[in-house]
């Protein structure tokens, strides 16, 4: 009996991941380990990236996992992992958290990103993967144009809203943050550490529509066993290196990470 409904409960969800155009397998030939060991080393650049430059290992994460797995499953594996990290990273530059910053932005951020995570279930994979190249392409918009979502600290919390309502959908959290931020006059170790600190704000949103619509499963969160080491590891080497770098060095990490990111989302839409 044990063995039938093993099997009947099986068949129910693959047909739900099928649905969805979610799996833990990958789109293409390649061992299990392989996979693994790819996504292992996605979540150290990630976290590299990010403790570096404040921003891009988010989105560069998400775009390589929904790049082998799909968009869904890539929102969905990749959110509870950043929330883990984010949390980290605000622990280790703990001393130069800008809190009133960050609660401003919170309340915006969080309604809107639990909101929007309910709607992510019922959207289509090319629709997501075509937001998740818009978002991108916003991004480097914004790297050659400072100016762009500036709106200063009195608009934080509409601020948040909006960024909310995208990463839900698209990820690149600190791609989206972090002008909000530096419009509010955040720089250095007190903007990477408050941008960290805003990103926990999104994925608990995040995780908050996501769970509620059923978008998390058992498969998506398996891949945390890959991707939170990786992530911690990049921080810490990120701490280490960011310490011996300047400005110009940053500036030109962000560029990369920003290319990269661009391309791996039209490869996501493209195969999606």
């Amino acid at each position: 009996a044990i063995s039938t409904k093993w099997r009947s409960d099986s068949s129910i969800t693959l047909s739900y991941r099928k649905l969805l155009n979610v799996s833990w397998e990958p789109r293409g030939p390649g061992p299990h380990s392989v996979v693994m060991a790819t996504l292992l080393l996605l979540s150290v650049i990630a976290g590299l990236v990010t403790t570096i430059a404040g921003l891009g290992g988010g989105l560069l994460l998400l775009l390589g996992v929904s790049a082998l797995h799909g968009p869904h499953f890539g929102l969905a594996a990749t959110t509870p992992a950043l929330l883990l990290s984010n949390v980290h990273r605000a622990y280790l530059f703990r001393s130069e958290v800008d809190r009133a910053i960050a609660k401003a932005f919170a309340l915006g951020a969080v309604p809107a990103a639990a909101l929007f995570g309910l709607l992510v279930i019922a959207m289509p994979a090319w629709m997501l993967s075509a937001i998740m190249v818009i978002a991108t392409l916003i991004a480097v918009l914004r790297y050659f144009r400072p100016s762009l979502f500036a709106l200063g600290r009195r608009s934080l919390t509409a601020g948040g809203a909006v960024v909310g309502a995208l990463t839900a959908t698209s990820g690149g959290a600190g791609l989206l943050t972090s002008p909000l931020l530096m419009s509010a006059g955040l720089r250095g170790t007190a903007y990477v550490s408050t941008v960290a600190l805003a990103a926990v704000s999104l994925h608990v949103g995040r995780l908050l529509g996501y769970g509620a619509s059923g978008l998390l499963t058992r498969e998506s969160l398996a891949a945390l066993v890959a991707l939170v080491p990786g992530l911690l590891v990049g921080n810490l080497i990120g701490k280490r290196v960011r310490e011996h770098l300047t400005a110009k060095s940053e500036m030109v990490i962000e560029l990369g990470a920003l290319v990269v990111c661009t391309g791996l989302g039209v490869v996501g839409l493209v195969r999606g």
